[in-house]
C-alpha cells in the first residue's frame, strides 16, 4: 500500500546502498558477497560491520493461560493447588529494536498506549547513541551506517 512517493524513495535508498557498496569495494562489481561454510554472511568490505537496522512491532504483554495450560501432574493423595486471580495487563506495547551482525543494541519499550512522535524518536537516537558506545564503541569511529 505504499503510494508512488514512498516507493521511488525507496529504489534511491537502495541505489545509495548499491553505490556506497561499490565505493567500498572500490569495483563495479556487486557479485563479492557469498556465504562461508556454515551458512555465515561473508562480504569482502566493512560495510555491513557498520550496519545497525531498526524496526518497531508491537509486543503482546499477556498470554492467557486456559484451564489446560493451568493443568499439573501429581498424585490423587497430593494437596490441592491454590490459585491465584491474575490480573490482566495492558495487551500490547510498542517495542523499538536495533541491531547489527553481531547481536541487539537497543530494545526500547514504550509504555501502552503511547503512540511515537518525532521527540520521542530522537530520544529513542539518543539512547541508541549512548548503547552503541557501550556495545561497539568501534562503530562510533568507523561510521555507523543506519
Amino acid at each position: 500500500m505504499l503510494t508512488e512517493d514512498h516507493k521511488l524513495q525507496r529504489v534511491e535508498i537502495s541505489r545509495r546502498f548499491l553505490l556506497r557498496y561499490q565505493q567500498d569495494n572500490g569495483d563495479e562489481d556487486t557479485t563479492h558477497i557469498g556465504i562461508r561454510l556454515g551458512g555465515d554472511f561473508q562480504a569482502k568490505n566493512n560495510l555491513f560491520e557498520n550496519l545497525i537496522t531498526g524496526d518497531e512491532t508491537l509486543v503482546r504483554l499477556n498470554t492467557s493461560e486456559t484451564k489446560r495450560d493451568s493443568m499439573t501432574w501429581k498424585h490423587p493423595s497430593s494437596p490441592v493447588t491454590k490459585k491465584f486471580k491474575v490480573q490482566r495487563s495492558p495487551a500490547k506495547v510498542m517495542a523499538t529494536v536495533f541491531w547489527d551482525a553481531k547481536g541487539v543494541i537497543l530494545l526500547d519499550i514504550w509504555p501502552h498506549g503511547q503512540g511515537i512522535n518525532a521527540a520521542q524518536y530522537c530520544s529513542t537516537l539518543d539512547r541508541l547513541r549512548g548503547a552503541i558506545r557501550r556495545k561497539r564503541l568501534e562503530l562510533l569511529r568507523r561510521g555507523v551506517v543506519l
